[in-house]
């Protein structure tokens, strides 16, 4: 089967969009600043593959697939290189090495900012608008900064203690893996640390304990703009398929989960 892709969209400036007799000017991806990839598979998933060609095409975000690591292509001895003995199932090594193999691309680059999707997330209609205020507010691209954009782990700021014209928050740790934005001394320091050390859990935690100890700034967007489709109920997981819940059981969850936390916060 040939490789996915997603083909490129080449986004500049800003549209403009004929509404009610007037013309207002709308957001578009920085596409010149960001470099962007989806972690996807090789084979299988389809309606995730055509559900994220959706949503990044409706934004004119110029996104390609990254199906390296996939399940099938990582070998015993590279279990054994790379975790410690029994830490991980193949699938949540497959998808750290996913993320890791992004970072490395993305250093080859020359672009400043790498936005990460896994393939199963949901985009805001503004998503653009808030992209950019990230980055606006972020200011320098050479901090060494990572901004959680997505609400998979359903961590969030008090409702009490958000502040008006403020996005990004300082947090303690990572949200999810899901959707997530980095400078280019994060991804080099990261890959730097996985290359000295084997892992001990999936990437979420892995990379909470290497941002703690390489000094990187933990930065939550509010509110965030993306979601991700295994926990709103529109997806079945793929890491850990045997303890599936129904899916209208997970929408409930979810919607009861994320506005009450929304309230009062968890981080």
């Amino acid at each position: 089967m040939a490789n996915k892709k997603l083909c490129p969209v080449t986004v500049q400036g800003v549209d403009s969009q004929k509404a009610d007799g007037y013309t207002r000017q709308m957001p578009t991806f920085p596409a010149d600043q960001v470099y962007v990839r989806v972690c996807h598979v090789k084979q299988g998933y389809e309606d995730r593959e055509q559900h994220i060609a959706r949503q990044v095409a409706r934004h004119g975000i110029p996104a390609t697939w990254y199906l390296h690591w996939d399940v099938s292509d990582i070998t015993d001895e590279e279990v054994e290189r790379l975790t410690v003995p029994g830490a991980l199932k193949l699938a949540e090594l497959s998808c750290s090495l996913k993320h890791i193999g992004i970072w490395r691309e993305f250093l080859q680059t020359d672009k400043p900012y790498c936005l990460v999707f896994e393939d199963d997330v949901f985009l805001a209609a503004n998503f653009n608008t808030k992209f950019n205020a990230a980055l606006a507010e972020l200011g320098d691209p050479n901090r060494k900064a990572v901004i959680y954009i997505g609400n998979a782990g359903t961590y969030y700021i008090s409702a009490f203690k958000l502040k008006r014209g403020q996005h990004l928050y300082p947090a303690p740790h990572g949200r999810s893996t899901d959707s997530y934005i980095i400078t280019r001394s994060v991804a080099a320091e990261r890959c730097a640390w996985f290359d000295a050390r084997k892992m001990s859990a999936p990437i979420g935690h892995e990379i909470d304990g290497a941002d703690a100890a390489l000094g990187v700034e933990v930065l939550w967007f509010e509110r965030p703009f993306v979601e991700q489709g295994t926990h709103n109920g529109a997806f079945l997981t793929s890491i850990n398929p045997d303890s599936q819940r129904p899916l209208w059981y997970k929408r409930i969850e979810w919607q009861y989960k994320k506005y009450r936390r929304q309230l009062v916060g968890h981080m």
